[in-house]
């Protein structure tokens, strides 16, 4: 009901019926059957969880204040009827998350916002689902009360700003969808980067490698992240740049490059010695992303 990622390639989600919202890694370790892995600290305070959640989303839009991009967005539907605000800090391997502020409430019963994005001019859309019956459990599914015609979709500004001029995603060639993985925008980074799925990907790669080359030295080394990514989407892992970037000084760039480690160890020739150097890090998030890889491995490591 909300799964999120942030700039780094970190998932969140939150649970639904209970009122927590959660780092997804720790929760993705395989365990053997019968048992479970603990479940990752949930980051609301206290005096601010209610149930049940519905939809998450990262603040990421010039058209919004700088001090707040990067917070988390968290819809309620029933105990809240409205999105709540939380910051997000790094706290050792994990995070650590303050509440903000109430973004906005409804004083109506059947106000029930179920869902969120930021669009490419950087607006901000939530999606009110508005039924008075919203139980699978407690109402018959073909309840007459049900309610199928007025759901509502609102769009939030920041008056005093401007908005962003939308990216071109559609039409635009591939060297003009890899210019727009430079966009502060994650919604305008995601939307290109499944544009670049879609096509050839041989001159994908090709693209993507001459782009990181021409990329000046003191870059944001997020970039090449970005890049990996799409070699990723393209099925044609860069390897030497995966490497590169699992030496990174920064953990968060070292962890995402783990991740796609971890969801390409089959593919990669040197899996044994970059996973080992991995679960060896001094961060403990890159060790973590190493041992969820290495719970799916079985006894053998080749």
């Amino acid at each position: 009901w909300g799964t999120a990622f942030d700039d780094w390639g970190q998932n969140f989600f939150t649970e639904t019926s209970d009122p927590n919202l959660r780092w997804m890694l720790p929760g993705s370790v395989r365990v053997r059957y019968g048992e479970f892995a603990p479940n990752p600290p949930n980051l609301v305070e206290e005096k601010h969880r209610v149930r049940p959640t519905a939809g998450l989303e990262f603040v990421s839009s010039r058209h919004f204040p700088d001090d707040v991009q990067g917070d988390m967005l968290l819809h309620n539907t029933i105990g809240f009827l409205g999105t709540k605000q939380h910051t997000l800090e790094d706290d050792g391997t994990g995070y650590r998350s303050r509440h903000r502020h109430d973004l906005l409430f409804s004083s109506d019963p059947n106000f029930r916002p179920v869902d969120m994005e930021f669009a490419p001019d950087g607006s901000f859309y939530l999606l009110d689902w508005h039924n008075v019956l919203i139980g699978h459990m407690q109402h018959n599914m073909r309840d007459p009360n049900r309610d199928h015609s007025h759901g509502r979709i609102y769009r939030v500004t920041y008056p005093s700003r401007p908005l962003v001029k939308p990216a071109k995603i559609d039409g635009a060639s591939i060297a003009e969808l890899l210019e727009n993985l430079k966009l502060p925008e994650y919604r305008s980074r995601y939307r290109t980067r499944r544009e670049l799925r879609s096509r050839n990907p041989n001159e994908v790669v090709q693209a993507t490698q001459a782009w990181v080359k021409d990329l000046p030295k003191d870059a944001d080394e997020r970039l090449k992240l970005e890049a990996l990514w799409v070699s990723w989407g393209a099925n044609r892992i860069d390897l030497k740049l995966m490497e590169q970037l699992l030496k990174s000084k920064d953990h968060r760039i070292r962890s995402g490059a783990a991740r796609v480690l971890r969801f390409n160890l089959r593919n990669t020739p040197k899996r044994r010695a970059l996973l080992l150097a991995a679960a060896n890090d001094p961060h403990g998030r890159v060790r973590l992303e190493a041992i969820a890889a290495a719970s799916y491995m079985g006894k053998r490591v080749g």
